[in-house]
């Protein structure tokens, strides 16, 4: 397997990702020297891999402009964890339902199943782990890879990879217990974890469909779900994981649920109030920081990709009415009346001029979109 991992088919492809996903890094990122020098590179790692000797570095701990906190692997140590993502995609046994791993349909074929699969079903259980990446016990996960690969220098990276350091401030801290985000091998790790839920689900013979984390079982009966309730528990318990309180709900169809962002009934399929909420929230927070000429531009792009996601979850359906919430050319002035409206609680106030409609179908280039001038209250 490791002679695998370190060839060149497999390690131009995780190139070919790397360069793909950190285009628009920054001019002083690692990832433009790995690319300056990528035959020596690709030698290099190639030979510290062969000969087991590959070490990741500390990730770097960065905190974004909204105050979230992402830990970074360095572009060296990213490419290795999707060469090893590619190898051990073809190697870890993953159920058909877990559909967020690739070629498994992806988030919409959840959506699709789970709407054709609603009339012949009452009761619902949807549910989500608390905290899923951050509780996943790294022993009883090393357990469970070490059953399918034999090879212990691709169990060694795969151990380094999980019991990670992260740096900031001159501090270092050892990572003892989860898996890191933004790792290319996590979604597949998570897939894994999960392995004994998706057994005794199809053990149970129910409508059952994952994404990462995020559960939905469907049951013509109470007593069948109930079942199903008990089973789960007993997955999570003998885990170390736990349902979320507030992302859990148990009961019949007909009071509908949210799932993957969209909100499911017998009669129709419709977006999210949270995820309404969210769009809000984003497009405030993209007005109130639009103090350039190019801002209007980038807020034209989060409405017309929002709005793109909407459609291509609702789209499989067109019998529904009332599926998406912004028509397809999008009035400016509503939009960011409902920004300013969520950013003035924040302490801004905003006056804008309208030219021309944000038209979510089509390019919106800089001389067409609306500007706005910002100012900031008191």
């Amino acid at each position: 397997m490791l002679a695998t991992l370190a060839s060149d088919r497999v390690l131009d492809a995780a190139y070919a990702w790397l360069c793909a996903q950190r285009r628009h890094w920054p001019a002083n990122a690692d990832v433009w020297g790995l690319r300056f020098r990528w035959l020596a590179e690709k030698a290099a790692i190639r030979q510290t891999l062969l000969a087991g000797h590959y070490r990741f570095a500390p990730l770097t701990r960065i905190t974004k402009s909204d105050g979230q906190c992402v830990h970074v692997w360095s572009a060296r140590d990213a490419l290795v964890l999707k060469a090893l993502a590619i190898v051990l995609g073809g190697v870890l046994p993953v159920s058909r339902r877990c559909v967020h791993v690739k070629g498994h349909g992806g988030a919409k074929a959840a959506l699709r199943a789970v709407t054709g699969a609603l009339p012949d079903h009452a009761f619902v259980l949807r549910t989500d782990v608390k905290a899923y990446y951050d509780s996943i016990d790294q022993y009883r996960l090393l357990d469970l890879l070490a059953a399918h690969i034999k090879d212990r220098d691709v169990l060694n990276l795969l151990w380094q990879a999980m019991r990670r350091t992260v740096t900031w401030g001159g501090l270092f801290r050892d990572c003892r217990r989860g898996i890191a985000r933004g790792c290319p091998l996590s979604p597949l790790l998570g897939a894994l974890f999960l392995s004994g839920l998706d057994a005794e689900m199809q053990r149970l013979g129910l409508f059952y469909v994952r994404f990462m984390d995020d559960v939905v079982v469907l049951a013509p009966t109470r007593w069948t779900l109930r079942r199903a309730v008990k089973r789960l528990n007993a997955v999570l318990a003998g885990l170390g994981l736990e349902k979320h309180p507030e992302k859990t709900f148990i009961g019949r169809v007909e009071k509908g649920f949210d799932f993957l962002g969209y909100h499911f009934t017998p009669q129709r399929l419709s977006i999210a109030e949270d995820t309404r909420r969210r769009f809000r929230e984003q497009l405030a927070r993209l007005y109130e920081q639009g103090c350039t000429d190019r801002e209007p531009v980038h807020l034209g792009k989060y409405i017309r990709r929002w709005v793109a996601w909407a459609r291509s979850g609702l789209a499989h359906n067109p019998d529904l009415t009332d599926v998406i919430p912004v028509p397809g050319v999008c009035n400016a002035g509503s939009l960011l009346k409902a920004a300013a409206s969520a950013g003035s609680r924040h302490g801004w106030r905003a006056v804008t001029s309208v030219e021309q409609p944000i038209r979510t179908d089509a390019p919106c280039p800089p001389e067409q979109a609306r500007t706005a001038r910002f100012n900031c209250a008191g």
